[in-house]
């Protein structure tokens, strides 16, 4: 198996529409057809997946893990 491409979140989401129009476009060649169909199902997985950690991770700071602490002081406590 081939080391993954890495891509940010929203390039992935923008290329995921990119394939989505041109699959839709009038005359797709059919190797071409495939060929996007298998970039757009693997960049559909890894989005999910990219999704999933991240609803896990606000979950997470939702019950009060890795959240940063803070203190409410008077104006005059505040250290610069």
């Amino acid at each position: 198996m081939s080391e993954p491409t890495k891509i940010d979140f929203e390039t992935g989401y923008e290329r995921l529409k990119e394939i989505a129009e041109r699959v839709n476009s009038a005359e797709v060649p059919v190797h071409e057809m495939c060929e996007l169909f298998a970039e757009g199902k693997g960049l559909e997985e890894a989005l999910t997946r990219y999704l999933s950690e991240q609803k896990t991770h606000i979950e997470e700071i939702e019950h009060g893990d890795g959240v940063k602490p803070f203190e409410i002081v008077s104006p005059d406590q505040v250290s610069q």
